[in-house]
């Protein structure tokens, strides 16, 4: 394993130990941010701190995350691998004899490109709106994981889930967005999904390729008469979706439009905040 940081101790070939009887080990208890890194500069690193902190006061993991600190602690890590870009995580999980503290390593070197159009399909598991796996990162991420794991057995590369309402929630790792005529649609919070990074910016550039924003409730039926679909990670960004098949078999096709530009807006973002980045 690569080098790690463990609350403040530098530990080159580290491993993380962990009490079998802790929450953390026993019930994957523990919240994490994942974190794009381009320059040797984390992207958006103020917003994803934000969002950890919320998501362990929530949690009731008691620890202190000093901003400054983890900056410092990251910039070292990449520095010291002789990385310019990739992604790295922040993880809190409770370990046991009073052991919570924020692990930071990296977790890939170098950025995968957007890759072809992605094939969804509509997962069967409902997801709960207002549990805290659907609102937050946490380190449970089984059901996901799983379904996504179905998915791709079955020559698709993600799944599209709903909650208990009927409502359209995300992907697996990723916010969903699509587009009908000039509106951009995309789950509001309430309907149980991550508060992502890069939905808050894609959200704020689409305005100006002038797209209205709606954040609603949405049905699989508006996912099978979009126009255009693509997904958002703090990993990779927007990416396009070539097809989708929702329950029933019913199955869409969509068209890549809009996306070129809200990537390279997103994309030329990135680099604007990175280079005026502490």
């Amino acid at each position: 394993m690569s080098s790690i940081f463990i609350g403040d101790r530098f530990v080159q070939e580290g491993y993380v130990e962990s009490d079998v009887l802790s929450r953390g080990f026993a019930f994957g208890f523990g919240v994490f941010e994942t974190i794009k890194f381009i320059h040797r500069r984390p992207c958006f690193f103020s917003e994803h701190i934000e969002r950890l902190k919320l998501a362990a006061s929530s949690a009731g993991l008691a620890v202190e995350l000093e901003e400054v600190e983890l900056w410092e602690r990251a910039i070292q890590l990449f520095n010291t691998a002789k990385l310019d870009s990739g992604v790295f995580k922040i993880v809190i999980l409770d370990r046991g004899e009073d052991r919570i503290e924020p692990v930071v390593f990296v977790r890939s070197a170098g950025l995968p490109d957007m890759g072809p159009p992605l094939k969804l399909l509509a997962s069967s598991v409902v997801k709960a709106s207002q549990a805290f796996t659907s609102r937050h990162k946490s380190t449970n991420y089984m059901e996901s994981i799983l379904e996504a794991g179905k998915a791709k057995a079955n020559g698709f590369d993600d799944c599209v889930f709903a909650n208990e309402y009927g409502f359209l929630t995300e992907c697996s790792v990723a916010n969903l967005f699509f587009v009908q005529g000039k509106t951009l649609c995309t789950p509001e919070l309430a309907c149980g999904l991550l508060d992502g990074i890069v939905r808050s910016k894609i959200l704020s550039i689409a305005p100006s390729f002038g797209l209205e924003v709606v954040e609603g409730r949405f049905s699989w039926d508006d996912l099978l008469s979009a126009d255009e679909v693509f997904i958002t990670s703090s990993g990779v960004g927007p990416r396009p979706v070539e097809s989708f098949v929702g329950p029933g078999q019913r199955k869409a096709i969509y068209e890549i439009s809009f996306l070129k530009e809200l990537r390279a807006a997103y994309l030329k973002l990135e680099e604007e905040e990175v280079n005026g980045a502490i």
